[in-house]
């Protein structure tokens, strides 16, 4: 049987935001798709397998119970300055499921894409983009033509040619079997602009850090000494790394090409939460080419432009050795019952 090689829309990537835009296109009745995934399902993902109630929402528009792949509420998390504790919060919107990652959360979406009928073509790359043509070569040497493109392949993927350098974050991960009480730990002022968490649940633990990136940083020592301080102990070979990015990139690029999710920047540049923002852009992106309105996606990419342009403020701001001092070492003992309205309603509940 001859392999279909032309389709109306191709997708470039099969994250939240790929899968959310497959099935957008599909419920607005455009179903000549074709999504690629450079990797096979399920696939590992570098993020704190947390979801909130608001991305949880989001995930149900399309059809995921996210209690069928056991994610479940979290009791509490704390709050830590300089590897000391410094408050307890009651969680009110963070979600985790048992392995404290995201491979079961992004393969049960794949599934429902699939179950819906839109193919994904895993383990393939793009060689060579042809934008005058709109002719993609694959890895494995196919050729495919589309009428429009979408890519969601992330801050480095094939799609960052054709975007503008932007600065960006690193977040770095490792996950591992450890016995220890189900927590949440977040910790400040271990790097210059980020924030690192300890997280056990089910026999595993996830450690995790972030940084605004530098490349005369050696991250892997520092993450390392992360570690020591923590008096954890594990392989450090399975360590992984991505970059987020902080800043909006360009949302279309000509007359046919689209960039959503970290592609486009739809990415919190402070707290890296992106899953809520990923989905939306999706979404948005699809019904802009099915209902042939484009001013449906560019309104989506001033909003989180003018949002994300704040939030870098803030976070130049909020990173500053006095205002930590103020935050962790006063607002902590004295203004405890703010401190957790902050972080519960502005920190937590924006992934």
């Amino acid at each position: 049987m001859e392999q279909k090689t032309e389709f109306e829309v191709a997708i470039v990537g099969a994250g939240p935001s790929g899968l959310a835009a497959a099935l957008t296109l599909l419920a607005e009745g455009i179903s000549d798709i074709i999504v690629m995934e450079r990797f096979t399902f399920p696939r590992y993902k570098c993020c704190a397998g947390y979801i909130t109630g608001k991305t949880k929402a989001v995930y149900e528009t399309f059809g995921l119970n996210i209690e069928e792949v056991h994610y479940s509420l979290i009791k509490e998390f704390n709050i830590f300055y300089r590897l000391k504790k410094r408050q307890t919060i009651a969680n009110q919107f963070l979600y985790t499921n048992r392995m404290i990652d995201r491979v079961e959360l992004d393969n049960a979406f794949a599934e429902l894409a699939k179950s819906k009928g839109i193919r994904i073509k895993e383990n393939t790359t793009i060689s060579e983009h042809d934008t005058d043509k709109k002719e993609l070569k694959l890895s494995n040497g196919e050729r495919l033509t589309y009428q429009k493109i979408i890519f969601a392949d992330g801050t480095s993927g094939f799609g960052s040619r054709l975007q503008p350098d932007r600065k960006k974050n690193i977040a770095m991960q490792l996950v591992f079997p450890h016995v220890a009480p189900e927590e949440i730990q977040i910790h400040f002022g271990m790097t210059k602009r980020g924030y690192g968490w300890v997280s056990s649940y089910g026999g595993f633990t996830n450690v995790g850090l972030t940084d605004v990136f530098d490349k005369s940083e050696n991250y892997h020592e520092v993450f390392a000494d992360f570690m020591k301080k923590l008096g954890l102990q594990a392989d450090m070979s399975r360590l992984r790394g991505a970059f987020t990015p902080m800043e909006i990139g360009e949302g279309k690029v000509g007359e046919d090409v689209y960039f959503v999710g970290d592609a486009v920047g739809a990415c919190d540049p402070m707290t890296l939460s992106g899953l809520r923002y990923s989905l939306d852009s999706g979404r948005l992106c699809a019904e802009a080419i099915a209902r042939k309105d484009d001013c449906l996606y560019f309104a989506c990419i001033r909003k989180m432009k003018k949002k994300f342009a704040l939030m870098r403020a803030l976070q130049k701001i909020f990173y500053l050795k006095f205002c930590q001092v103020c935050v962790f070492d006063i607002g902590c003992r004295c203004c405890h019952c703010m401190i957790a309205y902050v972080f519960n309603h502005f920190f937590v509940n924006k992934k």
